[in-house]
């Protein structure tokens, strides 16, 4: 069941790059525990940085391979995790406690038929991604909808969308063609996957997709 949580990193803006890049490294570390290779999206601004996950139990996996990181490269952070309310339209604390009683129950089950509704069709084992960053939460929702709706395979975190291609020349197609439809303010990177590495070597294959900034 898809749902949006996300782990708030605050750390010293002279450090945001030495984690970016221990993250963009784990791949080739598989003793970091890392999450599985359904991507967890990154961004960053000022002196924050933000992984969004699609489940609780993916969020609690990049954080601990974040706390490690920070651990064994010494600095000083301060974690926190979130979990996304869309009905109230804002980040909530994740340790706050599920709903309890029926109509709250039916009310978050409501929710999250909406989600996965919403959700389009997570990318399969493709060896090149487009990754798209929309302006606003609304506008990545409406536009993964759009393009799921076209069959175009993609997967969504927060603001950001990840569509893979099978190779290079379809993935910078498709780049061009999303540069023209996606809303003004949006920003798209083309990068190969590592998902044929993964296969060879059985161990998480890219977990962390790293976007710019735009963090909110």
């Amino acid at each position: 069941m898809h749902d949006e949580f996300r782990i708030r990193v605050e750390i010293g803006h002279e450090q945001v790059a030495k984690l970016l890049s221990a993250l963009e490294s784990v791949e080739r570390d598989g003793e970091l525990g890392a999450p599985s290779p359904g991507h967890i999206a990154v961004s960053h601004e000022q002196g924050h940085v933000f992984l969004y996950a699609d489940s609780s139990e993916e969020a609690a996996r990049a954080r601990a391979a974040v706390e490690r990181i920070l651990s064994e490269q010494h600095i000083d952070a301060t974690l926190s995790a979130w979990r996304w309310h869309p009905q109230e339209d804002r980040w909530e604390d994740a340790s706050l406690p599920l709903p309890s009683t029926d109509a709250e129950r039916a009310a978050e089950h409501e929710r999250l038929e909406q989600l996965e509704t919403q959700e389009s069709t997570q990318t399969g084992h493709a060896g090149w991604e487009v990754r798209v960053t929309l302006p606003t939460h609304y506008d990545a929702r409406s536009f993964a909808e759009r393009l799921g709706a076209e069959g175009i395979p993609v997967r969504r975190h927060w603001r950001h969308l990840t569509l893979g291609t099978q190779d290079e020349d379809e993935a910078h197609a498709l780049a061009a063609r999303l540069r023209s439809e996606a809303p003004q303010g949006s920003t798209l990177e083309v990068e190969g996957n590592a998902w044929d590495a993964w296969v060879e070597l059985q161990r998480p294959a890219r977990p962390f997709a790293i976007f710019g900034g735009l963090a909110q």
